[in-house]
């Protein structure tokens, strides 16, 4: 077999993080694939990349041969996701790593679902945080029942701010990641949403939110700001029977069931490497994305509707709102899908640990 050609379109912070992983990579698995183009609308950051990793600098998307690639991965600005998307659907490409937030809303969200179904594509979505060993391990013996039922989640992910991040929601852009680690836990679709927010303290969106769910059963809380001088993600669940502890980047999670504190052991490595590995190899392998596109018009639902309940003052009775119902079947099938990740974990391969 060939190896598959990779196109990394944006060569900015993630864009160049993600061609680093990819080297490594086709560096480690010749065979299974190589880094072919780096595009970047800033030729110069483009060659820069392609210089230190691999690949042939490119200004634009419609300069790569059709049929000469097979996988991209999308880290241009989200306002753009969209557009690239569909540019790289006309030069033959049908496997995509698009970063997070997948798109701007939920209405562009759900024309790349109609896509992906229409032309039978595959695509997964950048949510590297499903990806850190202190979270696939601990959610592991959560799913195995360790704690019990899920009661409440509690997060916090905040730090300074970033430029890169400025035309994003910080909802969309940090509270994303919490969201979806929750729907994942909760396996359902929160009945009632409020929240919170501080607009305009380093950007033009909001920049502090307070985002509150709840479900049939439990409860959800997650702060998250760009305002915090220093770096910190953490987050503590309580079950029937047992709780959680986890801090996403020290890569450390507890579980404490009775009197015991159980510190879990595992190999610490890149999330962003694992993600882009396991998403290329299931590429190659035709199954099905372990973060798909209807788990990330989900978790942008979640977002939107939280932005909205912020904006009106409002708390949101989710059974009752007009897109929840016209795009019912879809959301429940988001919550659906997640059971193919939740499946992974509970077999997860034993080369991430050795």
């Amino acid at each position: 077999m060939n190896p598959i050609g990779i196109v990394v379109v944006g060569a900015g912070y993630m864009g160049e993080a993600h061609a680093r992983v990819i080297s490594k990579i086709a560096r480690e698995n010749p065979e299974l694939l190589e880094l072919r183009y780096v595009v970047d609308v800033d030729e110069n950051r483009a060659k820069k990349v392609s210089t230190k990793y691999g690949g042939t600098p490119l200004k634009s998307v419609s300069m790569i041969p059709v049929g000469d690639a097979d996988f991209a991965v999308i880290s241009t600005p989200t306002n753009t996701h969209y557009n690239v998307f569909l540019s790289l659907i006309e030069r033959g490409l049908r496997g995509f790593l698009i970063e997070k937030p997948m798109v701007t809303g939920f209405s562009e969200a759900l024309k790349i679902i109609d896509r992906v179904g229409r032309d039978k594509l595959w695509v997964s979505v950048g949510h590297t945080e499903r990806f850190n060993p202190a979270v696939i391990f601990l959610n592991k013996k959560i799913i195995e029942g360790k704690i019990g039922k899920p009661l409440t989640y509690i997060a916090r992910r905040v730090g300074p701010f970033t430029p890169r991040a400025k035309d994003v929601d910080v909802i969309l852009d940090l509270g994303i990641h919490e969201v979806d680690h929750s729907l994942m836990l909760y396996s359902s679709i929160p009945l009632r949403l409020e929240a919170y927010t501080l607009h305009s303290l380093v950007s033009e969106t909001n920049d502090y939110a307070l985002i509150i769910s709840g479900y049939d059963v439990g409860y959800t809380s997650i702060e998250v700001n760009r305002i915090t001088p220093y770096k910190q993600r953490m987050a503590y669940i309580t079950g029937d029977r047992g709780a959680a502890y986890l801090d996403y980047m020290l890569q450390e999670s507890k579980l404490y069931v009775g009197n015991e504190e159980i510190s879990l052991i595992f190999k610490k490595e890149e999330p962003l490497y694992i993600q882009d590995y396991t998403a290329i190899e299931r590429f190659i392998r035709k199954q099905k994305p372990l973060v798909s596109v209807l788990q990330a018009a989900l978790g942008i639902f979640v977002c939107e509707k939280s932005i909205w309940s912020a904006r009106t003052g409002s708390p949101l009775n989710v059974e009752k709102d007009d897109v929840y119902n016209s795009y019912k079947e879809v959301l429940k099938e988001g919550i659906r899908d997640y059971s193919v990740y939740r499946d992974y974990l509970l077999s997860y391969p034993s080369y991430w640990w050795k």
